[in-house]
């Protein structure tokens, strides 16, 4: 019986410890996995976890942009490619549930100068304050920066 548990114990380790999720990142600590800055604003913030598990956290979309393309890897490669709501910071959205504003209005660390919003009110309010700003989906942000 003894065994048994000991097997189960294992096999629920091992299932565990190859899960793919999001990790917190600790603002002020950790490093941006492209440019190695601290990642500080949480504003801008972004990670890329890989369907084993491994995440890479990034101070800016486009760091983690040039990432993608330096590794040559793709969006199939990862289980979660996130980033933080530009108006709630402390919740990672999907790249392809948010709408991304480009502009000088948003001054992110390495200069990417996006911002990803989950919520229409908040694109609208933001792209009306500043007629420079441009809507973009995350296929354009890609493309932005892959050029």
């Amino acid at each position: 019986m003894k065994r048994i548990f000991a097997i189960v114990g294992i096999l629920l380790a091992f299932m565990t410890s190859c899960s793919s999720q999001t990790e917190p990142i600790n603002y002020g600590k950790d490093n941006c996995n492209l440019c190695k800055m601290t990642i500080m604003e949480k504003e801008y913030a972004c990670e890329l976890v890989t369907s084993k598990g491994k995440v890479f956290k990034f101070d800016d979309v486009s760091c983690m942009v040039k990432y993608l393309k330096a590794s040559q890897t793709s969006d199939a490669d990862y289980g979660f490619i996130v980033v933080n709501d530009f108006k709630n910071p402390k919740k990672f959205i999907d790249v392809h549930k948010v709408t991304f504003l480009s502009g000088e209005a948003f001054t992110s660390p390495m200069r990417g100068d996006l911002a990803a919003f989950s919520e229409i009110k908040a694109v609208e309010a933001e792209s009306n304050k500043d007629a420079t700003i441009k809507i973009l989906s995350w296929k354009e942000v890609l493309e932005k920066f892959n050029k």
